[in-house]
């Protein structure tokens, strides 16, 4: 239905004139387990809290991140959600040539524009599962190129690149003086372990963004982190509002971080539900579904006599929402995206996608 991101509950109620509470929303690729139970009661003892200014810069939470991940607390920087460093950081390195693939997250696009960067696009191909190819990305790779962009594992398709091939990546694009962003914003739902901060012991062009947004269900709150050498992060201090992380998300973030048996059970559940799901949406005809990496299934219906924006709009009707990728670069409307969920919700959404389907014969 939302065709720029999901989680639109509000537009989609209004729209199809339903009651938000029935809304299943499918859109947006959030943990459905939800937010660690405690972390409510925390910032219901803290809301007085409010009253003051946040801690400037979260230093608190960016000595727990190097306790965590290592290196130390002046290697981190917080943001309000992955996305605003996102934007922060092509500010401060204002490429002028860079590539990103195509598909992936849209806001690398947005923000190269917003600071006039000239961008060549890494078209990965349907006859590959829109998996990446190393060498075809490296003949991509000229040398006029700064800033080289890579979403791991990749939103929307799902695929991962393994940290081998990522370090190959950043072993070419060093000798070339190219610059390396690695979203890994979904990076806590895999069940392998693929992350490229050990990498940045050795190369100083890499910098890793991270969520604790989708993992710990706090999408209304808002929470990443940055991981980069010093001199970057310090020009990324000199360019941000001293307070960008509000305080309820800095004490948020403090109770997050220590989560490792809700990170344990989160990756249990969810690979129980893709699963499921996955296994159930194989059977269908005219469905090409792609094996969930993450917490989402990227599905191509080009085979079935109807388009993304159709089908997502039959569902909407139904208080069912799921992402429409028409407007993702390198998709076209026979790509839908789907959030794995709990099992009442995803039989639910399979339930009337057979009743959809069934009347489509």
């Amino acid at each position: 239905m939302n065709k720029q991101h999901g989680g639109d509950i509000e537009g989609a109620a209004k729209k199809y004139n339903l009651c938000r509470e029935d809304i299943i929303d499918f859109s947006a690729n959030i943990n459905f387990i939800g937010p660690p139970p405690q972390l409510y009661q925390k910032l219901q003892n803290e809301l007085k809290l409010i009253e003051d200014y946040p801690q400037p810069n979260s230093e608190n939470l960016r000595c727990r991140l190097a306790q965590k991940y290592g290196f130390t607390a002046d290697n981190y920087i917080l943001g309000n959600g992955a996305v605003e460093l996102i934007y922060l950081l092509i500010s401060v390195l204002e490429p002028d040539y860079s590539l990103i693939l195509a598909p992936t997250f849209s806001e690398y696009e947005k923000a190269l524009n917003s600071k006039g960067s000239d961008i060549k696009y890494h078209y990965l191909n349907k006859s590959n599962k829109f998996k990446i190819d190393v060498e075809k990305l490296k003949k991509d790779i000229s040398q006029d190129i700064d800033l080289c962009i890579l979403c791991n594992p990749n939103n929307p398709t799902g695929n991962f690149i393994d940290r081998d091939t990522i370090f190959n990546i950043l072993k070419y694009n060093k000798k070339r003086g190219i610059y390396t962003i690695i979203d890994e914003a979904f990076v806590d739902f895999m069940n392998r372990d693929i992350s490229a901060v050990s990498l940045l012991k050795k190369y100083d062009n890499l910098f890793v963004l991270r969520s604790l947004t989708k993992i710990f269900a706090i999408p209304g709150l808002r929470l990443g982190f940055g991981i980069g050498q010093k001199n970057i992060i310090n020009k990324m201090y000199d360019h941000k509002d001293p307070w960008n992380v509000n305080i309820m998300a800095q004490r948020a973030g403090e109770l997050l971080l220590k989560q490792k048996q809700y990170i344990k059970h989160t990756k249990i559940s969810v690979n129980k539900e893709k699963k499921f799901l996955y296994n159930y949406l194989k059977k269908y005809k005219g469905l090409d579904v792609y094996y969930p990496n993450a917490n989402y299934i990227f599905i191509d219906i080009s085979d079935l006599n109807i388009t993304a924006q159709h089908l997502c709009n039959k569902l909407a009707k139904r208080a069912i929402l799921i992402r429409d990728c028409s407007n993702y670069r390198g998709l076209n409307n026979n790509f839908i995206r789907i959030a794995v969920k709990k099992r009442e919700h995803n039989l639910k959404f399979l339930e009337q996608l057979d009743r959809i389907f069934h009347n489509m014969k």
